[in-house]
C-alpha cells in the first residue's frame, strides 16, 4: 500500500517538473529598403572614358523621331564634354556629327588637339538641346559649346530633309526658338560691364534661310529716369544685304538704325513732385531720323 501511494505522489508531480514548453515570439518584419533619391550627377562622378552622357528624341516633319545619343567625358575637375552625337533612326545608326566640325570652324588654330576634340560644358544633363532653329518641323539641335561670362554659346546643326543628315548651320550665344512667332533669337550681354543685353532676333527668309530681322537692345547706358531701362529696336539697311546667324559681329552704328526707342525720363515739377514718363520715338522713312511720336506716364500700375 505505501508502495502505491508513493508512486502516485511521483505521478502527481510530473508534469510540474516537465521542461516548459518553447514560447516562439512573433519576429518583427524588417524595415523596407529605402531608394536613393534621384539626383544630377556630379561632373566627378562622370567616367574620364568616353560613353552617353544624354538622350533626347528628335520627332521629323515626315513622322519619323531619331535618336540623339552626346556621347563624351569628364574632360577635366569641372567640366564633361561631347566628341560626337551618334544619330539614330530606330537601332540603325545613320549618322555621326563630329564636335570637332564645328569647333574647328568657330576657333582659330593653335590649341591642343584635346581641344577641337569636345565641347566644355558643367553637367552631361546641359549637352546637348534639341529645338527647330528655322521652323520646318524638323528637330535640329545644338551643343552646349563652351563655359562662358555670358550667355551660354551653342553650336547648332540643321536637319537637311534631301540629304536626310545634320548639317553643321552656325554658333549662337543663348539661342532660343520661338515657335509661336517663327522666331530664332541670341542674347548676349554687351557694352562696358554688362550694362545693354542684345537679342538679335531671326526669321525664315522666302527660302527657308534663317535671317537677321531685327536688333533689340535693353540699355542701362543712357536714362533719364534711374532704375529704368532704355529699349532700342534696330533693323539693318537694305544695301547691308542679308545677314544669317553666326555670321561677323554686328556693327549697329553703320550696318542699322534705329525703328523704335523708348527712353525713361523723369522730371520735378514746381510743386516737387515727380513726373515719370516714358518719350516714344519712331523711324520716319521720309525724314531719315528718328521722331517723338508719343509720351507715355510711368506708373506702378503700367509697369512691364
Amino acid at each position: 500500500m505505501r508502495r502505491v501511494l508513493i508512486l502516485l505522489v511521483v505521478l502527481l508531480m510530473l508534469p510540474a517538473c516537465a521542461a516548459p514548453a518553447e514560447v516562439t515570439e512573433e519576429e518583427s518584419p524588417a524595415p523596407p529598403l529605402q531608394e536613393a533619391p534621384e539626383e544630377e550627377v556630379p561632373v566627378e562622378a562622370v567616367p574620364s572614358e568616353d560613353h552617353v552622357l544624354l538622350t533626347l528624341e528628335a520627332p521629323l516633319a515626315d513622322g519619323r523621331t531619331l535618336r540623339l545619343e552626346a556621347v563624351g567625358k569628364r574632360v577635366d575637375e569641372y567640366s564633361v564634354g561631347v566628341r560626337e552625337v551618334r544619330v539614330y533612326g530606330g537601332e540603325e545608326l545613320i549618322q555621326t556629327v563630329l564636335s570637332r566640325e564645328a569647333i574647328g570652324a568657330e576657333w582659330d588654330l593653335g590649341m591642343t588637339e584635346e581641344f577641337y576634340n569636345y565641347t566644355e560644358c558643367w553637367s552631361p544633363e546641359e549637352t546637348l538641346e534639341a529645338l527647330d532653329l528655322n521652323f520646318d518641323g524638323n528637330t535640329d539641335f545644338g551643343l552646349f559649346g563652351w563655359t562662358a561670362n555670358n550667355t551660354i554659346p551653342y553650336y547648332c546643326w540643321m536637319w537637311d530633309p534631301e540629304t536626310e543628315q545634320y548639317q553643321y548651320a552656325f554658333t549662337l550665344q543663348g539661342a532660343e526658338s520661338r515657335p509661336e512667332t517663327k522666331e530664332l533669337t541670341a542674347g548676349y550681354k554687351d557694352g562696358p560691364a554688362g550694362s545693354r543685353y542684345v537679342t538679335e532676333v531671326y526669321k525664315p527668309g522666302e527660302t527657308g534661310d534663317l535671317l537677321l530681322d531685327r536688333v533689340e537692345v535693353e540699355t542701362w547706358e543712357s536714362t533719364g529716369d534711374s532704375g529704368r531701362p532704355g529699349f532700342e529696336i534696330w533693323v539693318p539697311y537694305e544695301e547691308a544685304g542679308p545677314i544669317r546667324p553666326g555670321g561677323p559681329g554686328l556693327n549697329l552704328e553703320e550696318d542699322f538704325h534705329y525703328f523704335h526707342v523708348e527712353y525713361p525720363a523723369a522730371e520735378v515739377r514746381e510743386d516737387g513732385t515727380v513726373f515719370r514718363y516714358t518719350e516714344i520715338l519712331d523711324w520716319n522713312q521720309e525724314y531719315g531720323e528718328l521722331v517723338l511720336t508719343s509720351r507715355e506716364e510711368y506708373t506702378d500700375e503700367n509697369r512691364q
